[in-house]
């Protein structure tokens, strides 16, 4: 555990000696100055925790309007620093005027070495509590904003989406970094919510970022955050999003979207992990489970020189591919049936069902757009529909789209699937001539429509 850093504002310096020794021996790290206007250049580097602010630094002067006025700037520029008034000069009216603008205490000199010290571990837990509140504001702002935050569980009874599960569950319980490749839209983000909620970081705040939607120019900015006046719109502070996740998951989206410049400040970041707001030379250190992701050959773009061989394999400790929707076929009934459910609901419209001839054809789609697309087409015939059932001249395929849905299929589940959804059809949903046209026992039929979600 790091030392904490007080300052120490006085104008005579054997009460700076006799503070910096006390200090320093209770094991904290203290650093002296003689005026307040001094103490920029230290709050820019330094993380202050405390401050003992002497109350009157012209000579002759021993009404505290100046300390007043330097407690006032502290409060409200340095809202996590504690400030602890200090005086040589009784007054009882400067002292409740202190307390009442925010001060923690108010100290006379000569001081009790005992009771400052117990007052600093005091003022010390004030300020981890103020800085811990912050975090929780920020954390509490992006749970507001953000619409990522919804955990939907990964759906699928195919060998490649088991495969993916396993994957998971192993790799879920180690603090390992994880890169998760596939095409847009097979559900990456899915996949890396999943690892987190089985970490021993689910209690902690899973924070996705979308590099490929951050602007060169603010990468540094949104990544590392920054101070107040760092830069000419900068007017007031602002943690980064690596700071917003420290403790949790960090779920880099696209990580092949970033430069070479980029690669190279995250590298170091993964390296050393720490790191310093734009405008700031205090060092933080952050904890952090690094997720990302990539719908592009990474290997190739490494090849030609696109992307940084030592930060591929920083990301790359466990890898995950997610299947294209086309590679497991078989469990497409089962998410369009989720899907519909989970529209008609948000839509009110109760009992809405799939035909047999719309899951037909979407067996038989190639899904370019994987299960972002199937999500998108089933949104809209929902919304389309007016009836108990789906249209399909509400579903946006087209006829170049759709292989023939009376074409035969080398797969062995999708020719299952579409067998079962043709005796369904065939026989106007009687599940018994369905099953005995199929040569198929009660049990042995419904073990199947329960298999491939159909209903």
């Amino acid at each position: 555990m790091s030392k904490a850093n007080i300052l120490v504002i006085d104008d005579d310096k054997d009460i700076l000696v006799a503070s910096e020794v006390l200090l320093e021996n209770e094991g904290f790290n203290c650093f002296c100055i003689q005026h307040p206007e001094n103490s920029k250049k230290i709050l820019k580097s330094k993380d202050i925790s405390v401050i003992l602010l002497d109350m009157n630094y012209l000579k002759g002067n021993t009404d505290g309007h100046e300390g007043i006025h330097w407690l006032d700037f502290f409060l409200k520029e340095y809202p996590e620093i504690v400030v602890i008034p200090i005086t040589a000069y009784v007054d009882v009216e400067l002292a409740v005027n202190a307390v009442k603008k925010g001060a923690f205490d108010f100290l006379l000199k000569p001081w009790d070495n005992r009771k400052l010290i117990s007052i600093i571990y005091s003022a010390l837990q004030l300020s981890k509590s103020l800085k811990d509140t912050s975090r929780l504001k920020q954390i509490q702002s992006y749970f507001k904003t953000d619409p990522n935050t919804k955990t939907i569980d990964i759906l699928g009874e195919s060998k490649e989406i088991k495969r993916v599960l396993d994957a998971i569950d192993k790799v879920s319980g180690t603090e390992a970094n994880v890169i998760i490749t596939g095409d847009s839209g097979t559900g990456k983000d899915l996949v890396a919510k999943q690892i987190h909620n089985k970490s021993k970081r689910r209690d902690e705040i899973f924070f996705k970022l979308d590099l490929a939607s951050i602007h060169v120019s603010l990468f540094e900015s949104e990544i590392f955050g920054y101070e107040k006046g760092a830069f000419t719109d900068a007017k007031e502070s602002k943690p980064g999003k690596i700071e917003i996740a420290n403790g949790g998951s960090l779920f880099l989206d696209e990580i092949t979207s970033l430069d070479l410049s980029q690669q190279s400040k995250l590298l170091s970041l993964l390296q050393n992990r720490k790191i310093t707001r734009i405008g700031s030379l205090i060092e933080k250190d952050i904890d952090i489970r690094l997720i990302s992701s990539t719908n592009k050959p990474i290997k190739e773009l490494i090849k030609s020189g696109l992307f940084r061989e030592d930060l591929y394999f920083r990301l790359n400790t466990f890898e995950i591919h997610v299947p294209r929707l086309c590679e497991r076929i078989e469990d497409i009934p089962l998410l369009a049936n989720f899907y519909i459910e989970k529209f008609a609901k948000q839509y009110e419209k109760p009992n809405l069902k799939i035909n047999s001839r719309i899951l037909n054809a979407f067996t038989n789609y190639s899904w370019p757009g994987n299960v972002r697309e199937l999500i998108n087409i089933i949104e809209r015939a929902v919304i389309l529909s007016d009836g108990k059932t789906l249209d399909l001249k509400n579903i946006l395929l087209s006829e170049k789209q759709i292989k023939s849905i009376n074409n035969s299929s080398l797969n062995i589940a999708n020719t299952e699937v579409n067998l079962i959804l043709k005796a369904i059809e065939k026989n106007d949903r009687n599940m018994t001539l369905a099953a005995k046209e199929l040569g198929l026992t009660r049990s042995s039929f419904y073990r199947r429509l329960e298999k491939y979600g159909i209903k």
